[in-house]
């Protein structure tokens, strides 16, 4: 299963929204597309990043994002033209990549529009982007390696014994993931990542099992280690289910209480439009709690 917020998500997001560009570049299709292009990127950024624009601050962010789609659109035609070169032009209809990444501009926009790790995304991507400018080498480290074989075995089990779950039961589920962490430790916790964000009970029983797993304390000692600990409550603090939601809850609490630092517990901002969607359900005094965790620190 491929969660919406996954690192597989947001890579097949990529894909689309890119892939539209490099095969306009492949078609040869005429330099007045490049615009458009730009401003679908600037859309999808925007709406994600959300830069103030009652400030300076924030129209100046928005330049600066402006110029880096600029710069983004005429890599990937770039690319496009000499992949064209060496394998021939492919003739394609003018607005089919203009579809393709107008779909994934729109889509992602509406997906990740709150989506806090987004923001960690893209500025990863910026700092490339600052790399290449700078004629360095980018790292060459996989960012999403492929999952040890016996923590991927497990973690199969794990999740087929957990489809069978058919509802949110910390009796049925908590042998589950505590067999895991007997089995493999915290190095099921990159798969078991991206096998959240599902829809419908079944994903939600996912979704929460993977809270369970991370409320172990030894998982989440070495995940602050690693300046992972906030990616599981942060993915899912707005989960449609109000059970998983109260485990995230309970899982940036169990942050704050192990002293985690200030970058891995929840954006305030995004604690304060929570609270609004989910009135009385808490989030304004976490984000109280993790504020004034932020001060005595």
């Amino acid at each position: 299963m491929i969660g919406r917020y996954s690192r597989t998500g947001l890579a097949l997001l990529s894909a689309a929204l890119y892939g539209g560009v490099l095969l306009a570049g492949i078609a040869t299709h005429p330099l007045r597309v490049l615009p458009v292009f730009a401003a679908l990127f600037l859309l999808h950024v925007a709406a994600t990043r959300k830069p103030d624009l009652a400030t300076g601050a924030g129209w100046a962010g928005l330049a600066f994002m402006a110029a880096v789609q600029v710069v983004l659109v005429a890599l990937c035609y770039g690319l496009g033209l000499l992949v064209a070169r060496v394998v021939g032009v492919v003739a394609l209809p003018i607005w089919l990549p203009l579809a393709i990444t107008g779909a994934a501009a729109f889509y992602g926009a509406w997906a990740f529009r709150d989506a806090a790790e987004m923001e960690v995304f893209l500025d990863s991507a910026l700092k490339d982007i600052a790399v290449m400018g700078a004629d360095q080498p980018a790292p060459e480290a996989d960012p999403w390696p492929d999952p040890d074989p016996k923590a991927a075995a497990a973690l199969d089990r794990a999740l087929e014994a957990l489809y069978a779950v058919e509802r949110i039961d910390v009796g049925l589920v908590d042998p589950i993931v505590q067999r895991l962490e007997a089995e493999v430790k915290a190095t099921a916790f990159d798969p078991f990542y991206d096998a959240a964000g599902g829809v419908g009970e079944a994903g939600a029983v996912i979704d929460f099992a993977l809270l369970r797993y991370v409320a172990s304390p030894a998982i989440q000692a070495e995940l602050i280690t690693r300046g992972e600990a906030g990616l599981t409550p942060t993915l899912l603090l707005n989960a449609p289910h109000p059970s998983v939601r109260f485990e995230a809850r309970a899982r940036v609490i169990d942050l704050v209480d192990a002293q985690a630092p200030r970058d891995q517990l929840p954006d305030p901002v995004w604690l304060d439009e929570l609270e609004a969607t989910f009135p009385g359900e808490g989030y304004a005094k976490l984000k109280d709690l993790s504020e004034s965790v932020a001060q005595d620190r």
